[in-house]
């Protein structure tokens, strides 16, 4: 199956569908093979950037992958990184070349017939979740969120405690509330999106120790590694983790390497594709770290069944605001909830390919027409 086009349309959510930070475009991304089925990728961006993601993916990308063999997704990875010398494969362009890195998988399953999981060579009957429960709301009205989250069989959940909306002292009020309402057996983490320094991270910490909060996610700015091992070291019973903002093997040795954090969280679209975050995860998986991919839930459903170092899927229910636009353009692939004692749990995706697919009225009404 040879590469016949690569065509990207993009779709605009109102100002109101989408949070601040997580764009308000997506990017659909379709690869025509000659004589096989197509793939759908995708990507989300800015209004700003998203002109230039489609020309990179249109002008960049689509040269050096026409007429290659669409299943040879490796090759091709390497050629798309490769496209714009001196390491021009970075930033925006790792965004462009995991949207068509993603349309190829679904390719590859469509022509074997089954799920992207199932390519991995592994089946989880049942796929563990911890709720997104990351709402901008005032600390009490987080924590009848929360407990809302528990009733509904969740077991663990995540807050947020980033400096751009909170302070650390308020970030400590949500914690203490939170964990007031949701009592003691369900594990609580909070995420600070890279936005302490570590004498913050490590007295936020302690100031936590009451309220046994099972891990602390991006406690120091990405580029700082040596601060991630500097809070780890003095984090007592709390987990660190991070990786949602790392990309490439290279950055992820340096975190394991260097024992800066517990847990990794790779996130297959900022990474550069499904290809690339293989090699994360099998290092990951050799060195004894678990997997806890952030976001991407339609995407890391399918790593989640299919390989065995996977902790967690992060769940963004219909109504969380983070991901509005996407839950409103994307009717598939459909996640399906099974509630046990343990908490909730998806079931692994049957559809052949990713199962992406949209809503043909919402793609209508948000399309960008030039």
């Amino acid at each position: 199956m040879k590469i016949a086009s690569v065509t990207v349309d993009r779709y605009r959510s109102d100002a109101k569908a989408a949070a601040p930070g997580y764009g308000g475009e997506i990017l659909i991304v379709t690869v025509s093979t000659d004589d096989g089925p197509s793939g759908m990728g995708f990507a989300t961006a800015s209004s700003a950037s998203a002109p230039i993601l489609t020309a990179l993916i249109e002008t960049i990308i689509q040269p050096v992958i026409a007429g290659e063999d669409a299943m040879l997704t490796e090759r091709l990875w390497w050629r798309m990184h490769e496209a714009i010398p001196r390491r021009g494969g970075e930033g925006l362009m790792r965004l462009a070349t995991a949207a068509v890195d993603f349309a190829l998988w679904d390719i590859k399953g469509k022509a074997a017939g089954v799920p992207v999981a199932a390519l991995f060579g592994g089946r989880r009957e049942k796929i563990p979740t911890y709720a997104n429960c990351a709402h901008h709301l005032p600390a009490d009205k987080l924590a009848e969120r929360a407990a809302k989250d528990v009733a509904n069989g969740h077991k663990a959940l995540k807050i947020r405690g980033t400096r751009s909306f909170v302070t650390p002292a308020e970030a400590t009020e949500r914690v203490r509330q939170v964990r007031a309402a949701i009592g003691p057996g369900i594990r609580l983490m909070v995420d600070v999106n890279g936005s302490w320094d570590v004498d913050t991270a490590v007295q936020q910490l302690k100031a936590w120790e009451p309220y046994d909060v099972y891990w602390l996610e991006e406690p120091v700015p990405p580029h700082d590694i040596a601060g991630y091992r500097r809070v780890r070291e003095r984090s007592g019973g709390t987990y660190i983790v991070g990786g949602e903002q790392h990309v490439g093997l290279g950055e992820f040795e340096r975190l394991i390497g260097m024992e800066a954090v517990d847990i990794v969280q790779p996130n297959a679209a900022i990474t550069g594709g499904i290809t690339d975050w293989l090699r994360i995860h099998a290092f990951a998986t050799a060195n004894g770290i678990p997997v806890s991919p952030w976001n991407l839930q339609a995407v890391h459903l399918h790593m989640a069944a299919g390989l065995p170092n996977v902790q967690w899927i992060e769940y963004f229910m219909p109504d969380n605001a983070l991901l509005a636009f996407q839950t409103q353009l994307f009717t598939g692939p459909a996640l399906r909830e099974e509630v046990t004692p343990d908490g909730v749990f998806l079931l692994p995706p049957d559809a052949p390919g990713l199962g992406l697919e949209i809503d043909p009225a919402i793609a209508e009404a948000t399309r960008v027409r030039n």
